[in-house]
């Protein structure tokens, strides 16, 4: 429902003006639901309510819950700034004409929901996907670093932690950068995502092949003797 328009060498993202006509509506409608409720209350009661608990049927269900206590207009215009969790949505808000009112509910919305809004997007589009990560060194008495503690969390928010020595992190970068070299870049890749990825790429290179040669090196001597 949103396009790409460019402006000389930059892009930036603009609402269709089928999108634009919907937004103006909810505008109207949420304005009208203000003036007999101005904290919004009826609305953040029902959001509250389905963001209890986040699983992959959540946003299909507080998307109908919002269409069939308001109307469809209002259930677009709340969903999209709720579940895309992005300032940008709320700036073309305020392009389209949206009265300030309602702007400043809607953004005071997304500020305490927009966060468990997008996990419920993200556990519905990628329920096996990957949420959040977390990376800890662990240091000996000498407080040299000896071992790293990984924790992947799913959009389910299942988890699991790992704790291994630098090396086995070092040889799985390696192996997945390896797989998204091998990934088809879209039309116009963000160079400096490129830039990053060869830069640590190299390094990881450098540093996979310092370590094979280690290995190989310690296992002549352990032979040896």
């Amino acid at each position: 429902m949103a396009r790409k328009k460019k402006t000389g060498d930059d892009k930036k993202t603009v609402f269709t003006p089928e999108l634009d006509k919907t937004i103006k509506k909810g505008g109207a409608a949420i304005s009208k639901i203000l003036k007999s409720d101005p904290d919004g209350r009826c609305i953040r009661d029902l959001i509250e309510y389905h963001l209890r608990e986040i699983d992959d049927g959540t946003r299909d269900d507080l998307a109908m819950a919002l269409a069939l206590a308001f109307d469809e207009v209002v259930e677009q215009t709340i969903a999209l700034s709720l579940f895309t969790n992005d300032p940008l949505v709320l700036a073309e808000y305020e392009r389209v004409g949206m009265p300030d009112r309602v702007l400043a509910f809607l953004r005071y919305l997304v500020s305490l929901y927009g966060a468990r809004a997008e996990d419920a997007a993200i556990c519905l589009e990628h329920p096996d996907g990957l949420k959040q990560t977390h990376f800890a060194a662990n240091y000996d008495e000498t407080g040299t670093p000896r071992s790293i503690t990984m924790k992947l969390t799913r959009a389910d928010n299942d988890s699991i932690i790992i704790t291994d020595e630098p090396d086995s992190y070092l040889f799985l970068v390696y192996q997945l950068l390896g797989q998204l070299a091998g990934i088809e870049p879209p039309d116009a890749p963000d160079t400096s995502i490129k830039d990053a990825l060869d830069s640590i790429g190299g390094k990881v290179d450098d540093r996979v092949r310092d370590g094979a040669r280690d290995s190989i090196k310690d296992g002549i001597k352990e032979h040896k003797s």
